[in-house]
């Protein structure tokens, strides 16, 4: 994580420190005991007291007490800049800073000169290898605790790494030799199980047992934890059965099982996830799938005898589909079929039922379209037929002054329509 910009040192000094550190034991009563940037570092204000300290180096470039003094404040500044990353969780940061302070307090350049005069200066405290041995002790103990939780997650070669940092920064830690020796035994183990499960998913391979197979090297690359060949052929046994169920899936598709397409393209995803054809399949058939269900959805209106509703769900499902748009034409034809059926027995009940005109206007719209419908256009022309003949027989009757010939005519045109106009009450009249 970034180090807060308020922690970010000056000069290229990356890092803190321990407040007052030095100034109980760096500072001496005596000529020197108002000096400022003693008195700067004895209040803690560590970053005025380098810029004090530089700006009289400076000044006096040659001078053994100044340079002393730099030493004093940057050693504190470093020091304090450490105590508050390690605080705020940035070890390793803080133990770069409290290096850099050590080396500021063993620096060959200060020891030489000791022209201080007894004043103290000369000799820094040994505090930042104390601070440098406490922060790796810290980090090392992070890393115990979390090589101990891999290793309670089962996760033996990660845990093992972290072990192994903890003792790069502190070996003496209780239980990481313990621990150590234990992580060793059982990665032994699992090697040897590595190995068998290895053997078995080849001779599983070599007789065509691909789930089988895979299962041996999915169990050797666990036990392995990733190294050797297990995972190179567990990869392979995965794309083989994903190329598998493209194929399968393809030959569902083909057939029109989309759903069940969709799930062989999926398992083929699920086995490989690397395999553009079992991705492209999968799309394709997410949507094919959902259009059959929008195909099947309008089926049920048409069964419904919902016509309208039904034209609008198939003509809507047509525009979501490549596949299905032929079984969509025939669901409209069908729709169509069924809502000219009942025009037709509408149309034959209206004929029955001696409403002629009706008849032909029901009929007119059955073959609205199309050419013919069962026996509708038969219909329709004996129809047409029937009304021209009895419109002719009622004008001849009209005109007829023989009774006789006038009843013959009349009882023909009931024969043919018995509800035409007046006919039944001129029949009364006639034979009266």
């Amino acid at each position: 994580m970034a180090i807060p910009t308020f922690l970010r040192p000056l000069h290229s000094l990356l890092f803190l420190a321990w407040p007052g550190l030095l100034a109980c034991q760096s500072l001496v009563p005596g000529a020197h005991e108002f000096d400022e940037v003693h008195l700067l570092v004895a209040s803690g204000e560590y970053t005025a007291a380098v810029e004090a300290a530089q700006a009289r180096v400076r000044a006096e470039p040659n001078n053994a007490q100044a340079r002393d003094e730099h030493r004093l404040a940057s050693v504190a500044m470093l020091l304090d800049w450490g105590r508050q990353l390690s605080f705020l969780g940035y070890d390793e940061e803080a133990l770069e800073a409290f290096g850099q302070a050590r080396a500021f307090s063993l620096s060959p350049e200060f020891e030489a000169d000791s022209s201080a005069g007894g004043s103290g200066l000369a000799r820094t405290p040994d505090q930042p290898q104390q601070w440098i041995d406490k922060t790796r002790a810290k980090i090392a103990s992070a890393w115990m605790e979390r090589g101990e939780q891999l290793l309670a997650g089962g996760d033996l070669a990660e845990a093992s790494d972290a072990f192994v940092m903890a003792a790069e920064y502190d070996s003496s830690l209780p239980g990481l030799e313990h621990v150590g020796a234990n992580i060793k035994k059982r990665l032994e183990f699992h090697e040897g199980l590595a190995a068998e499960y290895y053997n078995e998913g080849i001779s599983e391979l070599r007789n065509g047992d691909l789930e089988v197979a895979g299962s041996r090297f999915s169990y050797a690359d666990k036990y392995s934890h990733g190294e050797g060949r297990a995972k190179e052929r567990l990869m392979e046994v995965k794309g083989e059965l994903a190329r598998r169920h493209v194929a399968l899936g393809k030959t569902l598709e083909a057939t029109g099982f989309f759903s069940a397409a969709r799930v062989e393209y999926l398992t083929a995803v699920e086995r490989d996830s690397d395999c553009a054809e079992a991705h492209e399949g999968l799309e394709r058939m997410h949507g094919e799938a959902k259009a059959f269900e929008i195909l099947k959805r309008g089926e049920m209106w048409v069964l419904r005898e919902d016509w309208d509703r039904a034209e609008e769900v198939l003509l809507a499902g047509r525009e979501t589909t490549e596949m299905q748009k032929a079984a969509f034409d025939q669901a409209l034809t069908q729709l169509e079929d069924a809502r000219t059926a009942e025009d037709y027995e509408r149309a034959l009940n209206f004929e029955h039922d001696f409403r002629f005109e009706q008849a032909i206007a029901q009929y007119k719209t059955v073959l609205d379209g199309r050419d013919f419908f069962l026996d509708a256009r038969a219909r329709l022309d004996t129809l047409r037929d029937t009304v021209e003949q009895v419109k002719a027989l009622y004008g001849a009757q009209a005109a007829e002054q023989d009774l006789e010939k006038r009843q013959r005519l009349l009882r023909e045109i009931e024969s043919l329509w018995p509800d035409y106009k007046d006919i039944q009450d001129l029949l009364g009249t006639s034979g009266s």
